[in-house]
């Protein structure tokens, strides 16, 4: 319970420290009533925002460190308590109880994760990069690694629970912005008058085994999420009515640039939120107010491009791209080649269920019903109910604004990630504005029944509603709520054993006996979270990196060469799983020649081998 106790606290605290800079940006700048009722939603994506931004200045001086980390959080904290004096407290309700709601029934989820193990991305790069950022004070080269040049904010926000705590605590730190996308919901709802529709949306977003999957893990799709649905509340509040608020398209602007800092594909959800101005832009333009027009396109621009830019600076000055390696048909860049290129386009084209015109349009049943655990399948599933949520909020709810916002940017999220990687994960975003809509339209629906003659039916069907909706939760998440029943038993045994059964034998082994200046080429595996050494591994094994980079190599002496200009001491491989790399013939020979590649480590099945490399 101590452990449980104290994990909670420091999430606490951490939730806390997000918001201290959104209070203060949000008390400075915002002014009357244009966000009324989301006041407190400005302040959680401002606050999560200038996180962002402040880490990556800290990584990329070279200052991510404790110190520095703390004279930050200090200098958030004053300009909070400066604003609070100068303005006095919050002006209205906060979602509190809501917020403490989602919260309890996300708890599970990261308790569970206090088994301290971590799924397999979040070992390859989601958790591994902010690790070596800390050891490193900051950004530092780690070669053969795409994700490590990619966008990558969420990770630098894992950096301080890393420091505070532990990875268990960064699992947490990504399941409350689970809660906050919920909440971000509900604000939405409460602020067009309907805070019942807030709390029925809830369960219809949870009632999906991809977002349930994303819970308990740390990754980043719910940190889209919550800007994507945040974002969408801003835009339809910036362009309703005659009188345009700007500082609602602003804030849409944050939720843009977060959107896209967080992973690449993320500027799908930025490009989502700007169509939702394209009507009121085309009508300006029409009416011949340009100067307005480019007021509003700056005040959505600026924030975007004040979070996305520096990744995109960072890639060029990295590899020369931008965008590496999609652009490398034009610019080039390091590591990548054009086999490679192809390799990457297939994999990511192979994902789903096919790409001709009829597989198009059975896409959105086939989501619906068709989803599995393979690629072939999306790799994740998501609930039937939204083939009735969908159609039923497009009939009843297309009047209202904030319904139509959520339903247009989703349904453009949809179809450009129809045209991209079709991973399930991916559709997380979505499912939260989606449940919006359905909930909103539901209320709408409601509002327009007659009244029966012996009392008012609407009470009843709400409750009914939201019966059904908590039934679905139930029916999808039932595995996932016995296996957090499962990992919060196994909490009676102490933090130390579970941290150490955690960590496979292998990776205990090399930590305690490689040299502290050994770098490991790893083979058929990328989990670099557990390994206390300097790696290489490849990002994408559809795509491999080392097979390409070794491939020319014609004999054992060659690949012992290119691996020694890398620095490479020790090789890992791991033949548990089949990935279907081809590995160079003169790789492997070398790893069979005693004299080149000496044996230092044999698991207890054999899958798993360290060699020492002679020197060449």
């Amino acid at each position: 319970m101590q452990e449980v106790l104290a994990h909670s606290a420091a999430l606490a605290g951490l939730v806390a420290l997000l918001f201290l800079p959104g209070y203060a940006l949000e008390r400075w700048t915002a002014r009357g009533a244009e966000l009324a009722g989301l006041r407190a939603l400005a302040r959680a994506a401002l606050g999560s925002a200038s996180w962002m931004l402040a880490l990556f200045a800290l990584a990329a001086l070279q200052l991510l460190r404790p110190a520095a980390l703390l004279a930050v959080a200090l200098a958030f904290g004053a300009l909070a308590l400066a604003a609070r004096l100068r303005f006095g407290g919050a002006r209205e309700a906060q979602g509190g109880g809501f917020l403490a709601a989602a919260a309890l029934a996300t708890a599970p989820f990261w308790l569970g994760a206090l088994d301290y193990g971590v799924a397999w991305d979040a070992g390859a790069y989601h958790l591994s990069l902010p690790r070596r950022y800390l050891a490193a004070g900051g950004f530092t080269a780690l070669p053969l690694n795409v994700y490590a040049i990619w966008p990558h904010a969420t990770e630098l926000l894992f950096a301080p629970a890393l420091l505070l705590r532990d990875h268990a605590l960064a699992t947490a730190l990504h399941t409350s912005f689970g809660a906050l996308a919920l909440w971000a919901v509900y604000r939405a709802c409460c602020a067009e008058g309907h805070p019942a529709a807030g709390w029925l949306a809830a369960p219809l977003a949870l009632a999906n085994p991809v977002l349930l999957f994303e819970l308990g893990i740390a990754y980043v799709d719910l940190v889209s999420a919550f800007f994507f649905s945040a974002g969408i509340a801003f835009m339809a509040r910036a362009l309703r009515g005659p009188a345009r608020s700007r500082g609602a398209l602003a804030l849409a602007g944050v939720c843009g640039g977060a959107l896209a800092a967080v992973k690449i594909n993320g500027v799908l959800g930025t490009a989502a939120l700007a169509s939702l101005a394209l009507p009121r832009a085309l009508a300006l333009a029409r009416a011949g107010e340009l100067r307005a027009l480019g007021r509003d396109a700056l005040a959505f621009a600026a924030p975007a491009a004040l979070l996305w830019l520096p990744w995109l600076a960072r890639s060029a000055a990295l590899t020369g791209d931008p965008l590496y390696p999609l652009l490398y048909p034009i610019l080039g860049g390091p590591d990548w080649s054009p086999a490679l290129a192809q390799r990457f386009g297939d994999w990511q084209r192979g994902i789903g269920m096919g790409r001709g015109a009829l597989d198009y349009a059975l896409l959105p049943l086939r989501v619906a019903l068709a989803g599995g655990q393979d690629y072939g399948h999306f790799a994740g599933r998501i609930g039937a109910h939204w083939l009735l949520c969908i159609p039923f909020a497009v009939a009843f709810g297309r009047s209202q604004p904030l319904v139509r916002a959520a339903l247009a940017a989703s349904a453009l999220y949809f179809a450009l990630w129809a045209l991209g990687s079709q991973q399930m994960r991916f559709l997380v975003v979505i499912l939260p504005p989606l449940a919006l809509a359905t909930a909103l339209s539901f209320e709408h629906a409601l509002a327009r029944l007659p009244r029966a003659r012996r009392g008012n039916p609407v009470p009843a069907l709400r409750t009914a509603a939201g019966a059904l909706a908590l039934a679905l939760l139930l029916h999808f998440g039932s595995q996932h709520f016995a296996n957090a029943l499962t990992a919060l038993r196994g909490l009676r045994v102490e933090p130390e054993l579970r941290r150490a059964a955690a960590v496979e034998a292998h990776w205990h082994w090399a930590n305690r006996w490689l040299p502290p200046d050994a770098r490991v080429l790893l083979l058929d595996t990328n989990q670099t979270f557990f390994l206390e050494r300097e790696a290489l591994a490849d990002s994408f094994f559809e795509a491999s990196q080392i097979a390409d980079w070794l491939g020319p190599a014609r004999d054992p002496a060659a690949v012992r060469a290119r691996l020694a200009e890398r620095g490479v001491t020790h090789v890992l491989r791991d033949r548990r799983r089949h990935w279907g790399i081809a590995w160079p013939p003169a790789l492997l020979q070398l790893l069979d020649d005693p004299a080149r590649a000496r044996r230092l480590y044999r698991s207890a099945d054999a899958r798993v081998e360290v060699f020492a490399l002679e020197s060449p």
